[in-house]
Formats: C-alpha cells, structure tokens, sequence
C-alpha cells in the first residue's frame, strides 16, 4: 500500500490530504503523470503554441506524428534505390546521344528551361524538348536493363 497526497494528483485541492492506495492503483496513478508529462514535452517540442483545437487532426499530428518503423524502412530502400539510380546515371547518359546528353544534363542537372538551353544551341525548343524525350527513353531502356525488377 502507497500513501500519495491527493493535492498532488488533483490541484484544485487546496488543502493536503493523504489517500492509502494499493499499488495496481499507485502504478497506474504514475504511468499516468509520465504520460501527461511526455504530453508537454512533446508540445513543447513540436513548438504546439496555437490552438490544437483549430482542426480535428491537429493535436494528433503536432503531439503524436512519428516515423513508425514500416516508414523508416521504407524510407531507407527508396534512398537505397535512388543511390543505386544515381550510380548508374553516368552508363544511362552513354545510352543517349551527345546532344540528347548534353540537354539531358543541362535540363534536368543545371536546371536551365528549354527554351535558354535553345537560345544557347541556336536551335528550335522544339528540338531540344524531343531531343530530351528521347534521351529519357534510351536512358530508360538502359536502366531497365540494369534494374529489371524495379
């Protein structure tokens, strides 16, 4: 049996009063208090200042959002397989043309719009955008080659 002192589980007791429980009841009491205090820190942490009421799903996602197991597994293949993608990038770009390469990378790696990278080569954006498709589906063929499962 565990003696506990009401004003400390109930704080709008304003005098103290000391309550025997048995300890099924005492670890219950405390499992409680630990989970009530890993509330605000989470608040705290997800910085939760505005109202938690605004929307249904609010509080759950500020408070309770965490990266289960499944989507860290997940996670990890996906960038397994991108690192794989990337590795093989340069041998898919040999699978393209110099041009359809050349406008693959300035597109898609420098980041340059298709109609600069036209006005750069003297030529139609129309050449240049099938000239990129194209480039995509040799490069295609070859990834499909090197990765047939995926």
């Amino acid at each position: 049996m565990k003696t506990i002192n009401l004003r400390w589980m109930y704080p709008h007791y304003r005098h103290v009063e000391f309550v025997e429980v048995s300890d099924e009841v005492w670890e219950a009491m405390r499992q409680a208090q630990r989970e009530m205090n890993n509330y605000e820190r989470r608040k705290v942490y997800h910085r939760a200042w505005y109202s938690l009421d605004a929307y249904s799903w609010t509080e759950n996602y500020a408070l309770e959002h965490g990266r289960s197991p499944e989507d860290i597994l997940v996670e990890r293949e996906e960038r397994a397989a991108h690192l794989r993608l990337l590795a093989a990038l340069p041998e898919a770009l040999a699978h393209a043309t110099p041009t359809q390469a050349r406008r693959i990378r300035a597109y898609y790696i420098a980041g340059i719009n298709q109609p600069k990278i036209a006005r750069m080569e003297g030529v139609h954006s129309s050449k240049v955008s099938v000239a990129i498709r194209r480039g995509l589906r040799n490069m295609r063929r070859c990834y499909d080659g090197l990765f047939p499962s995926e």
